[in-house]
């Protein structure tokens, strides 16, 4: 039988209470992100139960995860907006213990590309929160390139 225990204050959830904070990683996964499944596990309706995209910080066992989750969100590049919309992208990922992270998406352009053209790479990255990053692709420890507008 699998139990899943959550306990939240504010927006940071905690994954597994019983869990010592040597044990675990905190990991905050932007607004553009809704998580569906964390290792094999259902955590939509309890990690957004008003069905919204909002920012959480997850306090997570640290370890390898698999995350399951949807993006949506808004790219702009001079005076044009491209939507991006994805569903069920899966990733995994070996969290180092007692450090946090931030899960987001990224874009990038190159040069004269970006300009005149409007092209950029877009995907979700991973940030490690003790080095500060402002979301820039060069900064994450790790990246996953879904799309070009």
């Amino acid at each position: 039988m699998l139990v899943l225990s959550c306990a939240s204050t504010s927006n940071r959830i905690t994954f597994d209470p019983d869990l010592p904070p040597e044990k675990t990683t905190v990991v905050t996964f932007t607004a553009p992100i809704q998580v569906t499944q964390y290792n094999g596990i259902g955590v939509l309706e309890t990690w957004y139960p008003n069905s919204k995209y909002s920012k959480k910080t997850i306090a997570l066992p640290a370890g390898s995860s698999n995350i399951t989750f949807n993006l949506r969100g808004a790219i702009s590049v001079g005076n044009i907006t491209y939507y991006v919309k994805a569903d069920n992208i899966e990733l995994r990922f070996d969290f180092a213990a007692e450090k946090e992270y931030t899960l987001g998406l990224y874009k990038e352009g190159k040069g004269a590309e970006t300009f005149f053209l409007g092209r950029i790479n877009w995907g979700v990255a991973i940030w490690d929160n003790s080095i500060r990053h402002d979301y820039k692709l060069d900064r994450a420890i790790r990246y996953w390139e879904l799309g070009q507008t």
